[in-house]
C-alpha cells in the first residue's frame, strides 16, 4: 500500500471502526431509559446501567494501550476488539435480570474500550504534528455512532423490543469486523514494540507532577458532567418534560451532531493556536448550556441550551486527549490507555451521581453536569498546557 493509500486507510478506515463498536454504546443511551420503562427502574438504577457500562470500559483500556505498544501485530488486536465487542453486547441483550445485564454490559465495554488507544494511538503516530486533528477525525466516528444510533433506537423501539434493538445495532461491528479480517495487515505496528518497566515508571511519573494531577482532574470531571448529561438527558426530556422516546432520541442526536461537526475543527484550531483557550472557553460555555436546558420552560431555550452542551463538550474531547499525550511526550497508546482509563473509568460515576442528584428532581442531574463541567474548566485555567519535551521532575512539598 502507497503512503498516500495508508494515510487515506488511516483517515476512513479507522474512524469508520470506531463507528461501528460505537453504535451499541450508543443505542446504549436510549436503550437504558427504555429498559427503565420495561423494568420499573429508579433514575438512579438507570444511571447505573450506565455507570457499569462506563466502568467496564475504564479496565479496558489500560491494558489495551499496554498491549498496543508492546505487541506487533496491533491490527490483528484491533480486529479481536471488534469481535469481542459483536460477542459482548449479543450476550448482553440476552440478559435475564438486572444484575446480569449491567455485568455483561461493562464485559461488552471493555472490549469497546480496547478499540480506541490502540486506533487513537496508531492515528497520533501516523499524525505526529497534527494529533488534536487526527484524534478529532477518529472522535467524529464514535460521535456519528452517538448521533445516528440514538435516532434509529428511537424509532426502532416502537416497532421492537429492546433487546431486538440492541442486536441491530451490532451490524455496523459485525460488517467491520469481516472487513478487519483481511485489512487489518496494513494498520502499521508500533516504532518501538519493546516496553520496560521504566517506560511505563516514565509514563506514570508525569501523573504525580502537580501538572499531572491538574490534567488529571480535568479529564474525570470533564468525563463526569459528560456521561452525566448523556446518561440523563433522555430520561429528563422524557419523565420531566413528558417528550415522547422518539422525540428524546432526535434530540439527543441534534445534540451530538454539532460535536461530530466540531471535534475535528476545534483539534485543529487547537493545534494551531493552543489548546488551553479552547478547553476553557469548551468548559465554561457547555456548563452554561446544560444549565439553560436544566431551567427552560420553553422548547427552543431547551433545546439551544442541549445542543451547545453537547457540541462545545464533545468537540473539547480531542483536544484534551491531545493535550494529555503532549504532557506524557512517549509511548502514545500506553499514554492512551492510561488516559482513557482515568477519564472514563472514574468518570463514569457521573451517570450514577446525576442519577442520584436527578432522584427526585430530574432538573439537579443537569445541575450536576453542569458542575462538572464547571470544575473541568477551573482545572483546565491551573494547567500551564506545555509540551513536555524534558524529563520529569516530580513536585514536592518543599517546591
Amino acid at each position: 500500500m502507497s503512503e498516500r493509500a495508508r494515510h487515506y486507510f488511516y483517515l476512513i478506515a479507522l474512524p469508520l471502526g470506531h463507528f461501528s463498536v460505537d453504535t451499541p454504546s450508543g443505542a446504549l443511551w436510549l436503550i437504558a431509559p427504555a429498559i427503565g420503562i420495561a423494568w420499573n427502574l429508579s433514575p438512579a438504577e438507570i444511571g447505573l446501567l450506565i455507570t457499569a457500562h462506563n466502568l467496564g470500559a475504564g479496565l479496558g483500556y489500560i491494558p489495551a494501550g499496554i498491549l498496543a505498544d508492546r505487541f506487533g501485530r496491533r491490527g490483528a488486536l484491533m480486529t479481536i476488539t471488534v469481535w469481542w465487542v459483536v460477542v459482548g453486547y449479543l450476550l448482553a441483550s440476552m440478559a435475564p435480570g438486572y444484575w446480569t445485564l449491567a455485568l455483561l454490559l461493562a464485559i461488552a465495554a471493555s472490549g469497546d474500550a480496547a478499540w480506541h488507544p490502540m486506533a487513537t494511538g496508531a492515528m497520533v503516530q501516523h499524525m505526529p504534528k497534527r494529533r488534536a486533528l487526527a484524534l478529532g477525525v477518529h472522535l467524529t466516528g464514535g460521535i456519528m455512532a452517538e448521533v445516528i444510533a440514538p435516532l434509529a433506537v428511537g424509532i426502532l423501539l416502537g416497532y421492537f423490543d429492546w433487546r431486538v434493538v440492541f442486536r441491530i445495532a451490532l451490524i455496523p461491528a459485525v460488517f467491520m469486523g469481516i472487513f478487519l479480517l483481511y485489512s487489518h495487515r496494513y494498520i502499521l505496528s508500533p516504532a518501538e514494540t519493546k516496553i520496560t518497566r521504566a517506560d511505563l515508571s516514565d509514563v506514570l511519573k508525569v501523573w504525580r507532577t502537580r501538572e499531572g494531577l491538574a490534567m488529571f482532574g480535568l479529564g474525570v470531571t470533564y468525563s463526569m458532567s459528560f456521561v452525566g448529561l448523556m446518561a440523563m438527558s433522555p430520561v429528563y426530556f422524557q419523565r420531566f418534560h413528558g417528550y415522547s422516546l422518539a422525540w428524546a432520541g432526535g434530540a439527543f442526536a441534534v445534540m451530538l451532531l454539532g460535536g461530530a461537526i466540531a471535534a475535528p475543527i476545534m483539534g485543529q484550531l487547537s493545534d494551531r493556536w493552543g489548546r488551553k483557550q479552547v478547553v476553557v472557553w469548551s468548559a465554561f460555555l457547555g456548563a452554561a448550556g446544560i444549565l439553560l436546558t436544566a431551567f427552560s420552560t420553553n422548547v427552543l431555550p431547551l433545546l439551544l441550551g442541549v445542543v451547545v452542551a453537547g457540541t462545545v463538550l464533545t468537540g473539547m474531547r480531542p483536544v484534551y486527549l491531545a493535550s494529555a499525550v503532549e504532557m506524557v511526550g512517549k509511548r502514545e497508546s500506553t499514554a492512551l490507555g492510561l488516559i482513557y482509563g482515568a477519564m472514563d473509568g472514574l468518570g463514569a460515576l457521573g451517570g450514577l451521581l446525576g442519577g442520584i442528584a436527578g432522584t427526585k428532581d430530574l432538573r439537579y442531574a443537569l445541575v450536576f453536569a453542569a458542575t462538572a463541567a464547571a470544575m473541568s474548566g477551573i482545572f483546565a485555567l491551573m494547567h500551564p498546557f506545555v509540551v513536555r519535551n524534558t524529563e520529569v521532575q516530580l513536585a514536592t512539598e518543599e517546591s
